[in-house]
């Protein structure tokens, strides 16, 4: 049993990050005559979605990334949502397109994703982008599951090769990322979810458990090997009191007492993400522009 768990947030290290976007935006600028731009397509107005929104905004803004915020109409079509990303797509003055995530349920999802230029998917949902993360080729990967490999790179070990880490739920959005990065990173990789047989039992072998399945306090200590690294990358809207809460997959106050790294939701991973959302930014416009490869060539 540990004495308790180092808690690993994630403000710090998401401001260093930013001020060294900020760095390579301002070259970009002041070398190319380039201004690194996000394109942020909304549909509807729900409350939350718009204030993660305005915080992304708010993380560019302090990267010198400038934005573009489309926003539609709760009744525009998906063959108008379309027409909006295939424009963005043709626009050379936009380098990245994020879609929201909290899209209506009725909508089809896969089918706006897809509709986005892989080149700009700086979200890397796109199943092309998936594909070459498979194959450990350069990619955009979702920056929900880059921050929480990143932070167990930055706070437990920078080369975990033969860790045990189990990541517990599947989505295209982080789960699996999650575990095609540690894979990558030469770790012994176990997936499941919520409903994988004697969880518990599996859970407490893993050096690494990273909990993906936005299900609100579904790992408990007993899921935990003491001393573990814990990295949340859940997050579910409860109501406490008649307020509102964002949590994450772990109980974080129970959890802590038993896990060696614990990040904490909000605050954890969440900020690294955005983070690591500007940066891809950055890299999307070099890429577009071949200043990479013009670099490597001494133009």
């Amino acid at each position: 049993m540990t004495s308790g768990a180092r808690i690993i947030e994630g403000h710090d290290i998401a401001r260093e990050m930013l001020r060294d976007v900020h760095g390579d935006v301002h070259d970009l600028s002041e070398v190319h005559r380039i201004t690194a731009t996000l394109a942020m397509v909304v549909v509807g107005d729900d409350a939350n979605t718009l204030r993660l929104i305005e915080n992304k905004r708010k993380r560019a803004e302090e990267a010198g990334v400038r934005i573009q915020l489309h926003t539609l109409p709760q009744e525009t079509s998906d063959d108008e949502v379309i027409t909006v990303i295939e424009g963005l797509n043709n626009d050379n003055q936009v380098h990245g397109i994020l879609i929201q995530h909290y899209l209506p349920r009725y909508r089809d999802a896969r089918r706006l994703i897809e509709a986005v230029d892989p080149a700009k998917d700086v979200d890397g949902f796109h199943t092309r982008n998936a594909g070459l993360l498979a194959n450990d080729a350069p990619a955009f990967v979702p920056c929900e599951a880059l921050a929480g490999v990143h932070l167990i790179k930055h706070f437990v070990e920078a080369r975990p090769i033969g860790w045990r880490a189990l990541v517990v739920g599947d989505t295209h959005r982080t789960g699996r990322p999650a575990a095609r990065l540690l894979l990558n990173d030469r770790c012994t990789v176990t997936i499941a979810n919520e409903d994988t047989r004697d969880l518990p039992e599996i859970s407490r072998q893993a050096d690494i458990l990273i909990a993906a399945t936005n299900r609100a306090g579904m790992i408990r200590p007993q899921h935990v090997k003491p001393g573990a690294a814990v990295i949340d990358l859940g997050r579910s809207r409860v109501t406490v009191n008649d307020e509102l809460r964002i949590v994450g997959d772990v109980r974080f106050d129970e959890v802590r007492e038993v896990a060696g790294w614990v990040t904490p939701v909000p605050g954890g991973v969440g900020p690294v993400a955005i983070a690591m959302l500007m940066r891809s930014v950055v890299t999307a416009c070099r890429r577009q522009n071949r200043l990479d490869e013009k670099a490597r060539h001494g133009a």
